[in-house]
């Protein structure tokens, strides 16, 4: 069967565009050797503004060399075009390519409330009412890493749960650490990047965001994500209470974890940075207003920001109307009210700007939202949702140049 792709170019895939400037997107539907161009097709396009309102539709022969969505823009946010490829009337491709405008002018929806310091300080003096009781169960080594399997109780009867590496070698005083949140769903702590920076001579800990044991077969986790933790996220933001959310706990056992790596030996007492992607990113902002001894955050395609304009996970609520009871509750959890209290930190954030799921509208108004000078920004014209390589060399560069020597 035949195959073919879409190759699609910005004006603006350098930089972030300014009110006025004409921005143009230029697609090509290639076959899917990528050797020769479709001249009997149809490409099909779809512009819209912060994945909210519609600005256009239509279609060109897959045949001309210049057309293009072309466009003057008259205010700040973020633009996304879907490109379709079409051949006998069946799509045969489909690809995004997003700009930011103005993203300096972006705003979040709802001011953070006024008891916002005087709520959390309340879960704080829940949590430090629970014993620091941490078990560490030794698992496999090499020349380079040990790994232990975390166990430490946390509020309301919940486990943190991780998997925690350290270099082979330690000297009292000498590490930095890092804690690895992890992104939506169910699974085991101890996967992707934990041993890497224990390698590197990080106390690294990789948290399970649940507090569910490590290690078991995934019809375990699926089971649970089906059951007890199903829509998770959402819980109790309708209450318009903001104690009842899921995610107090979930915030929570971050700041435990945090106070278990700050409390070995080996810690050298100035770096301890959090590092995650979409709802660990989420974890990761809500951490570092908690816990002061972080230094410094590193985070792609985050999650929770603007919660009120669509941000994850309140994507399903674009374009409808909202209850009191969330508008109430959902500032306290916003990653834009994390962020206005960071004012001392170093910060990466990587925007994603075909990436509907974290969208790069609410990203920016959480990266605006940043009070400290120590900020940085990457914007990724045509990353969706998704943890690419570069971005985490980019990530892991800026963590090890932003080290406290």
């Amino acid at each position: 069967m035949d195959s073919y792709f879409l190759i699609l170019c910005s004006t603006h895939q350098e930089r972030a565009a300014e009110i006025g400037e004409t921005v143009s997107f230029f697609p090509t539907l290639l076959n899917g050797n990528g050797n020769r161009k479709i001249y009997d097709g149809t490409i099909r396009w779809k512009l819209e503004y912060n994945a909210q309102i519609v600005l256009g539709t239509g279609e060109f022969s897959s045949a001309t060399y210049t057309n293009a969505v072309t466009f003057i823009v008259d205010k700040a946010g973020w633009f996304c075009a879907t490109f379709e490829g079409v051949r006998n009337g069946v799509i045969v491709a489909e690809k995004r390519i997003g700009v930011i405008v103005a993203p300096e002018m972006i705003r979040p929806s709802l001011s953070v409330p006024d008891d916002f310091d005087i709520f959390w300080q309340k879960q704080l003096e829940k949590l430090s009412k629970v014993p620091k009781d941490y078990h560490l169960t030794p698992l496999d080594s090499s020349q380079a890493v040990c790994s232990f399997d975390l166990q430490a109780p946390c509020v309301n009867g919940q486990n943190i749960s991780g998997i925690f590496m350290r270099p082979q070698t330690t000297v009292p005083r000498k590490h930095p650490a890092i804690l690895l949140p992890h992104g939506a769903g169910l699974r085991s702590a101890g996967y992707g990047r934990v041993a890497y920076w224990a390698a590197k001579g990080f106390l690294a800990l990789d948290v399970n965001a649940h507090g569910l044991k490590n290690g078991c077969a995934p019809e375990y986790y699926q089971e649970k994500a089906d059951g007890e933790f199903a829509n998770y996220m959402t819980r109790g933001f309708d209450s318009g209470d903001p104690s009842k959310p899921y995610a107090v706990n979930l915030f929570l056992r971050i700041v435990r974890a945090l106070e278990f790596l700050s409390s070995m030996p080996e810690w050298d007492g100035r770096n301890l940075w959090l590092f995650g992607g979409s709802q660990g990113a989420w974890q990761s902002m809500a951490g570092a207003y908690l816990m002061p001894k972080v230094s410094g955050l590193a985070c792609w395609i985050p999650a929770g920001c603007d919660l009120y304009s669509g941000g994850w996970p309140f994507a399903y609520l674009i374009g409808k109307e909202k209850s009191e009871s969330l508008r109430k509750t959902m500032p306290y959890f916003d990653g834009c009210s994390f962020c206005s209290k960071l004012d001392n930190i170093s910060v990466l954030f990587c925007v994603g700007l075909i990436d509907y799921v974290c969208k790069a509208d609410g990203v920016m108004a959480a990266y605006n939202s940043l009070k400290t000078k120590f900020k940085e920004l990457e914007i990724h014209y045509q990353m969706q949702h998704e943890t690419m390589e570069s971005v985490m060399t980019a990530l892991d560069r800026f963590v090890m140049t932003n080290l406290k020597r």
